[in-house]
């Protein structure tokens, strides 16, 4: 998949987006593959990387 960085990665494919209405099965240990929206969140990743330059700089 060109052009795709920063994906998680599950069973040899891109994890799809767990939806809200699926978050309590899937976190109850569904069979599904997937990766919730927080983890791929770009503002949550520009804080965290904000903090980090801070902490090691």
């Amino acid at each position: 998949m060109t052009g795709l960085g920063g994906v998680y990665c599950e069973n040899s494919d891109v994890s799809p987006l767990v939806t809200e209405a699926d978050e309590a099965e899937w976190r109850a240990g569904a069979e599904t593959p997937g990766v919730l929206s927080y983890a791929v969140d770009p503002e949550a990743a520009a804080r965290l990387w904000e903090v980090s330059e801070r902490l090691t700089a």
